[in-house]
């Protein structure tokens, strides 16, 4: 029994490793399926949107008047910008490749964030612009600026609440794979691979 014993234990030692080893690695491909998954609806999402703001806008602002109209209008004209983005934002998915190496996955995620942060940073300066137009058209009495200005301001707070939480998501999905690569060592001679038990 005690030559039998310490055979067993390294045998059980070296299946318990395999296995271990087998769940670090990350599944890249469903990863990245994943990945394109959440970006499709986030086009979809923003598709909607603009579809949603260009009809009732076509409709409304022929038949309102004053600020109400010029708000209609500018709802209607911006989302022909934010439809064609997300036409070619989705379009630009379908053919994109799920057998990405995981250097290249990671670099995929990085470059969606910052995309999204710029993004954040400019639906800000949107509805800045927004309120400045607004108060100006308060001060000169113009009925289009208070419309555009009030139009702007919901723009960019949507665009704003769209790019955090697709962000937030993202962030989640990338964070997920970078801890699953916690294990991993690299030094100056090469990689290794710690397993905790």
């Amino acid at each position: 029994m005690k030559k039998i014993l310490p055979p067993l234990l390294m045998l059980l030692f070296g299946v318990h490793t395999v296995l271990h080893a087998q769940s670090v690695e990350p599944d890249l491909v469903q990863i990245n399926e994943e990945r394109i998954s959440m970006n499709k609806n986030g086009m979809l999402t923003l598709g909607s949107w603009a579809i949603g703001n260009i009809a009732i806008g076509g409709i409304a602002m022929t038949q309102t008047s004053g600020n109400v109209k010029y708000f209609h209008q500018m709802n209607a004209a911006w989302n022909t910008v934010n439809l064609a983005i997300a036409g070619f934002g989705y379009y630009g998915l379908r053919n994109q490749s799920t057998g990405l190496s995981l250097s290249e996955t990671i670099h995929e995620y990085h470059n969606f964030e910052k995309i999204l942060l710029f993004n954040a940073g400019l639906d800000i300066g949107y509805m800045a612009i927004g309120a400045y137009l607004w108060e100006r058209g308060i001060r000169t009495d113009s009925s289009r600026l208070r419309g555009y200005g009030q139009s702007m301001i919901l723009q960019g707070g949507f665009l704003f609440t769209f790019d955090v939480i697709l962000y937030i998501l993202s962030r989640s999905q990338s964070s997920s794979l970078i801890d699953s690569l916690d294990n991993l060592q690299f030094s100056g001679n090469g990689l290794s691979l710690t397993i905790p038990f």
